[in-house]
């Protein structure tokens, strides 16, 4: 005598449905696919970066001929476009072509610009192109010494008329200074935008999976098959998981490497901002964002039967994603301590992308995502339980698009 078996509980149905769908996305081609191509150019784009960039923090070197470098007090305090100062290198004996060329001979040194004061008037030599901003600050420094020398002619100090023109320099005063630091500004800009994109491509691209995935097993009844062995709450709750767990791997992993690609290859600039933190908050609101959204997808696309029909129910999800996508963007151009972005960031649609940007650009204290959370986490089980009344009461009914105003009248009904 067989044993009877029991009836598999709601949290088995779960699992169940959530396991077959991760397997089924994880193995698709255009997931896997998709996936190498975002890895290749996150982390190909910052590679490329940290070679672009490899030898821009190097000192400008500067050959002099004509002059002992000891006779050139001031001229290594002129700053280069790099933010560097240079480096005053005596060139006097050598060539100036082998002293600038790449491939200079062995024991030659190599230098960007050579400055000849040996002729009655100081020329410049390059091999290309010359930094502009060396060469105004090489000008200023002859024009100061040629300067220095016509008042010791005439008998003066030197050293006093200097002293006399630093003191006659302006004391600048900022009525409105601007609540950003334009260097910092840069790379948190990027910071943000990367994290946008990808919270976008992680909600969107999950939302829409689902949406596909119910209205295709609606149209070829296989839904009928599956809600004959679970229960409908419990399939649109496992599609969601499945497909969130998938979305999070792919997601995060993209993350990850950008993150250690960015340490690894030194591309990270020197702000004040954890970037562990980020990335951690980023991956926290990642799964509050997808949950809002895919719930909402799954109760969309069960009131359609055909394919050709889901964009007529998601195009106002996809615009309610886009308009805090926007706003973090504007937000972060615009006023970023405005009352209107500060309460709209605490609103649960708009939380997933609005916080996360509020935190790279420095204007959100923990307290303020975790009080965002909370209202998040107590929002999201009221739109499960509509959410999941609607895909109830409309799954299983096929033809015509299924009105949402009948939908909801036999929720109440019931």
């Amino acid at each position: 005598m067989s044993a009877r078996t029991s009836p598999i509980t709601r949290r088995q149905e779960v699992a169940l449905v959530a396991g077959r769908e991760l397997r089924a996305h994880l193995m698709k081609k255009s997931t896997i696919i998709l996936t190498l191509v975002l890895l290749v150019a996150v982390i190909g784009g910052i590679i490329g970066i940290s070679i672009y960039t490899s030898g821009q923090d190097k000192a400008y070197r500067l050959g002099l001929r004509g002059a002992p470098t000891s006779q050139a007090v001031g001229l290594d305090n002129v700053v280069a476009s790099n933010g560097e100062t240079i480096e005053v290198v005596d060139v006097s004996g050598r060539e100036t072509k082998d002293v600038l060329a790449d491939d200079a001979p062995e024991g030659t040194p190599h230098v960007d610009m050579v400055l000849d004061v040996s002729g009655s008037a100081p020329t410049i030599t390059v091999e290309k192109s010359a930094d502009d901003t060396v060469v105004s600050g090489v000008t200023a420094f002859l024009q100061q010494a040629s300067l220095g020398r016509q008042i010791a002619a005439l008998g003066g100090d030197p050293d006093q008329v200097a002293s006399q023109l630093s003191a006659a320099k302006p004391e600048v005063t900022v009525l409105n200074a601007p609540k950003r630091d334009a260097a910092d500004f840069g790379p948190r800009y990027t910071i943000l935008m990367t994290i946008d994109v990808l919270l976008l491509f992680a909600i969107m691209g999950g939302g829409q999976f689902i949406a596909q995935g119910v209205v295709e097993e609606k149209s070829s009844r296989i839904v009928e098959i599956l809600l004959a062995c679970v229960r409908p709450s419990s399939l649109l709750a496992g599609k969601i998981l499945g497909i969130g767990i998938a979305s999070f791997i792919t997601t995060g992993a993209v993350a990850v490497a950008g993150v250690v690609t960015a340490k690894a290859t030194g591309v990270m600039p020197d702000i004040n901002l954890n970037l562990d933190g980020v990335l951690a908050t980023m991956l926290v609101w990642l799964i509050v964002g997808y949950a809002i959204f895919a719930v909402a997808f799954g109760a969309a696309a069960s009131l359609v039967s055909r394919q050709e029909d889901v964009s007529s129910v998601s195009m106002p999800l996809v615009m309610l994603s886009m308009i805090p996508y926007v706003l973090s963007f504007l937000m972060a151009t615009g006023d970023t301590n405005s009352m209107t972005f500060r309460v709209l960031s605490f609103l649960p649609p708009f939380a997933p992308f609005m916080m996360p940007a509020r935190l790279v650009l420095g204007v959100s204290s923990w307290t303020e995502q975790v009080i965002a959370l909370a209202i998040a986490l107590v929002f999201l089980p009221l739109l499960v339980r509509g959410a999941a009344a609607i895909y109830t009461r409309a799954v299983t009914r096929t033809g015509a698009r299924v009105p949402l105003k009948e939908v909801l009248g036999r929720a109440k009904q019931a």
